[in-house]
């Protein structure tokens, strides 16, 4: 009887009982949560992007002949050439030449769990592990990523720019220098994947740069971090950069690729236009962050994080390629500013809770992950799908004399034609036609031209003697060409036209 009792003295009421949270319980739920925030990668496009055609073709040349210097794919004579992405290309083509579409699609999946995993963590470190902060932050961030993860250079670099910022965040925190050394290592890779964007590193770690000192000026604060280890890490990043087969020009290369007035003709270099769908997409980001910002009664945050989303945010703003490193970069300081909301614990704090919220948790997760799966399986013979102009490249090189073939494409349609063998008159590269890279011509300035109607289309024809001409219904040139007694239209499909020189 003694035993008994004391037996029961030390047994919870069924009160304290309900208050009682397994940790096994919590982290059960928290595991669901992670789960949650990786969803946004199986809804990745089961197409390839167009760009993909130009970046096999280079990586083939890369494995068969080496790393060129003039430009090969295009009907242009010595064209000056870097070939800035060659590494990515290279990366590409193995894959696609044993895995097809299917393995592009892959690597961009698994690039995008990575990317996930890895913002997550950084997430994680700056609201000093608040669940909440965590989860809403990762979640906005992770859905804002799934645009931008498509098989193009940029998913690599958007990876790479975020294990730099994981790495000083954690320098930081822990002072400890270790936490840079893979900062030139990083460089190294971008210069090889990306040439275009290694720079853009820099332009991300100049908010870190300003808070690196201590200071208060106005409503401004610098934090203050170990400037003897991070100032030269960066300088090791710079030459780092020089671990590239063109060395300066690869590292000086985006100078001489942006700011003409012709290359805005192409969509992603555009300013965000909330009247489409890609800015209806970017200004809804925006406004969701600038609620959970306006709502929150502290509004404190360090100077690093807000320069860093304001910057990105500008970025994106100016053009719309500048969209995926707001989604990298510019979201995730939302987890600071955040770091201290809490839910109610009266709602959670009971084991019972707990078991209803894994419950709800788990039901939400299975639903979404079923739809997923069976729209993806229903799609998948989209990732077979070659480009639209398969059909009328197909007819150039079965009924027509490609010997002395003089070609015209347009912008969007040349990578595939080269990846086929032929050589265009364009293709989507557009700072390799530009004069300052080349060396030579300002063919995009020229294509601008034509395309605006500053050009007179029987002028650029001559120019060039094209022998034929691979045509869409949204070029100026298929208005014209039906008038012109010099050339006869041989092949049309639903998207493309091919005219011939009589």
């Amino acid at each position: 009887m003694k035993q008994a009792k004391e037996t029961k003295q030390i047994e919870p009421t069924q009160q304290e009982a309900g208050a009682l949270v397994l940790p096994q319980q919590k982290k059960s739920v928290n595991a669901i949560l992670i789960l949650l925030v990786f969803l946004p990668c199986l809804v990745l496009t089961l197409r390839l992007d167009n760009d993909i055609w130009f970046l096999l073709n280079s990586g083939r040349y890369v494995l068969q002949h080496g790393i060129p210097t003039m430009e090969p794919f295009t009907m242009h004579q010595d064209f000056h050439f870097v070939m800035q992405q060659w590494l990515s290309a290279t990366i590409f083509w193995s894959i696609y030449a044993k895995f097809g579409a299917a393995g592009i699609l892959a690597l961009v999946f698994v690039v995008f769990c990575a990317t996930v995993f890895v913002l997550y963590r950084l997430i994680s470190l700056l609201s000093g592990g608040n669940e909440i902060a965590t989860f809403i932050t990762a979640m906005i961030a992770s859905s804002a990523l799934k645009p931008a993860m498509i098989s193009r250079p940029m998913i690599f670099t958007m990876l790479i720019l975020i294990c730099e910022l994981y790495c000083v965040e954690q320098f930081i925190r822990t002072k400890k220098p270790l936490w840079l050394l893979p900062l030139p290592a990083f460089s190294a890779l971008m210069i090889n994947l990306h040439a275009a964007m290694w720079p853009i590193q820099f332009v991300i770690l100049l908010p870190y740069c300003i808070d690196a000192f201590r200071f208060k000026f106005l409503f401004l604060e610098g934090e203050g971090y170990p400037k003897r280890f991070f100032f030269p890490a960066l300088v090791l990043m710079f030459l780092a950069g020089f671990c590239n087969p063109y060395g300066w020009s690869a590292m000086s290369y985006v100078f001489r690729s942006y700011g003409f007035q012709e290359i805005g003709i192409v969509l992603e270099m555009q300013p965000v236009d909330i009247n489409n769908a890609s800015g209806i997409l970017v200004f809804g980001l925006f406004f969701l962050l600038l609620a959970f910002y306006l709502l929150k009664k502290e509004r404190s945050t360090r100077l690093r994080f807000a320069l860093l989303s304001l910057g990105t945010a500008v970025l994106t703003l100016s053009s719309l390629r500048s969209y995926s490193l707001f989604a990298a970069c510019g979201i995730f300081p939302l987890a600071y500013f955040l770091r201290d909301v809490t839910l109610p614990q009266s709602r959670i704090q009971s084991q019972k809770g707990v078991l209803c919220l894994r419950a709800v948790l788990l039901v939400l997760v299975a639903v979404v992950v079923g739809v997923l799966v069976i729209s993806r399986v229903s799609e998948f013979d989209e990732a077979k799908e070659t480009s639209k102009a398969a059909n009328a490249v197909n007819y150039l090189l079965e009924q027509e004399n490609t010997d002395d073939m003089i070609l015209y494409t347009g912008y969007n349609d040349g990578g595939y034609v080269e990846y086929r063998g032929l050589k265009p008159y364009i293709d989507p590269r557009a700072e390799v036609f530009v004069k300052k890279n080349n060396q030579v011509k300002d063919v995009m300035k020229e294509y601008y031209e034509l395309e605006s109607g500053k050009l007179y289309y029987k002028d650029f024809l001559n120019t060039y003697g094209f022998t034929h001409l691979l045509l869409t219904r949204d070029e100026m040139l298929y208005v014209m060409l039906p008038h012109d007694a010099d050339y006869e239209l041989v092949y049309e499909d639903d998207a493309f036209l091919v005219y011939r020189l009589k």
